[in-house]
This record gives C-alpha cells, structure tokens and sequence, in this order.
C-alpha cells in the first residue's frame, strides 16, 4: 500500500519498486551487533527501492524511477567480502513501480516530469528499461554533474540505466539542471545537496501552508539523525554527504513538515522532533 500526504492542492505518494539487501559492510561505522534486529535471517538490511509521485493541478511529478524490471543476482566478490556464506539470490530487485501507479490512479502516460534525485542505479531503472521511453510525455530532469561524470566503478545495474538516460537525451526530452533551486511544477521545488553524489538533489512541495520534503538518498538510515558516524559506501563525497545531511536535519527538526526518505523500511513519512534524549522520527501517516 502506498504512503500518501495530502496539502490541499498537492498529493505526494511514497510508492515502492522493489527491495534491496544490503550486507552491514555497506553501512560504515554503523554497529550492526549493538541493533541486532535491523539485519534479515540472511545476514544483510533489507531496504525498499521508494520513489515519490506528486500530483496537483496541471502536473504529475515522479521523483526517482526505481530499478525497473530487473533481477540483479548477488554478486559473488560482494558476499566474498562480506563474509556472506549463504547470500540472498538477489542484492536488488525491483518491478513494483507500474502496480503501485496504478494503484495511485496514474498511468505512465500521465507523468509530466521524472525528476531523478541522483543517478544511481535504483533511481533510473524505469526511464527507458527496454530501450523506449516508459513515460512517454515526461521531461526526465537530472543534475548536470551526475550525467556529465561517467562512473568509475559502476554498480550492478547503473550503466543499463544510463543507457536509458542516452534514450531520454536522444529523443530531446533529458533536462540537465545546474541551478541551487530548480521549480519544477507550482509549489514543487528541487534543491541541490550534493555529497552522496555531485549531482545529488532533494525534492520539496508545499501547498495551503503545508508541506513535504522528499531527501533522496541524503538520508540512508534512521540511526543517521543522531550518529554523524554513520555513513553509507557509495557516498562520493563523505564529509560533503555529512555536512549536508546535517544541514537538512537542522532545517527540519521542529517544524511541521513531513519527511519522505527512499530508504526507510516502511516508507512512511516522518517528522523530525527533538527530546531531552536528541532527535527522534515520528511517523506522520
């Protein structure tokens, strides 16, 4: 089931395309045997893949577009190193994404805009999966340093959703964007906060005095809103990942204003709010 905010004249659906599991190594600095409950019987975290569709009058906004219909098997050199004798059969699967649209009473033709958050391999899967357009009146929207820097190590699944980008740039409908704040439809707003990627954006929409804010992969893990020692292994920039982070938490502890993370279990939104014991999340949905 899908997680819905309601702003009066926008809604925002927390919607999920699949799972991923991850080994604790992918989590630096995270103690895995302090929070034994977090790990699966298989030994790795399960996260969702989530993307966030916004609807309001005149635009359908898709924030991320998931893996796409893809079954990566766990990689052998990855359960290697991570001491894993008995892995998953997949590290990440994905193809929920066309359901839970559906069940959000949208089509693929009715997406106005695909705004990708960053461009690792769970946010681009469903741009073009089999070499077509999936959203075939969308502008796809990315940030220009993302797409201008070709991967180095490339995950598993990343070039094949690059190669959907090239198919969005060749039909003239992929926007690069460079500017600190870009509008995307009225009252929706992508603000750069790079660190997990050069090109790393976060997603904010706000209507009737209310609002939303949708943080991609700045945020990758609860325990990060009170252990700035935690980070996470792709992160390209690790204390630029931290600083802007806590920035984020800083500007939205205390206020009413609901949070939505691609990665959180659940995919509910969240709240910041602060205790005598620091900051905690609360659930809003």
């Amino acid at each position: 089931m899908s997680r819905v905010i309601d702003l009066g004249g926008i809604k925002v659906h927390a919607l999920n395309d699949g799972v991923v599991h991850l080994p604790p190594m992918y989590y630096p600095g995270l103690d895995f045997d302090a929070h034994p409950g977090l790990l699966a019987a298989d030994g790795t975290y399960h996260i969702p893949v989530g993307c966030f569709l916004i609807r309001g009058e005149g635009f359908t906004v898709l924030v991320d577009a998931g893996l796409g219909p893809s079954r990566i098997p766990f990689p052998a050199e990855i359960a290697a190193a991570a001491g894993l004798t008995d892995p998953p059969e997949t590290i990440a699967q994905g193809g929920l994404l066309p359901g839970a649209l559906a069940e959000a009473g949208v089509a693929p033709e009715d997406v106005t805009t695909v705004f990708l958050t960053h461009l690792h391999a769970d946010h681009i899967g469903w741009i073009a999966p089999d070499g077509a357009l999936y959203f075939p009146n969308a502008v796809v929207m990315c940030g220009d340093a993302d797409w201008r820097t070709t991967p180095t190590a490339p995950a598993p699944g990343e070039m094949e959703g690059r190669a959907g980008l090239k198919v969005a740039e060749d039909a003239g409908v992929l926007r690069t964007v460079t500017a600190p704040a870009v509008e995307l439809a009225p009252g929706v707003t992508a603000r750069h906060s790079p660190g997990h990627t050069p090109g790393h954006y976060v997603v904010s929409a706000s209507s009737g005095g209310e609002g939303v804010y949708l943080l991609g992969d700045a945020v990758h893990h609860p325990l990060q809103l009170n252990d700035q020692g935690i980070s996470f292994l792709s992160e390209e920039e690790p204390e630029h990942a931290l600083r802007a982070r806590e920035e984020l938490f800083a500007a939205l502890e205390g206020r009413e204003v609901s949070i939505g993370m691609t990665h959180f279990p659940g995919l509910e939104f969240q709240r910041i709010t602060t205790t005598e014991n620091g900051r905690r999340w609360t659930t809003t949905w």
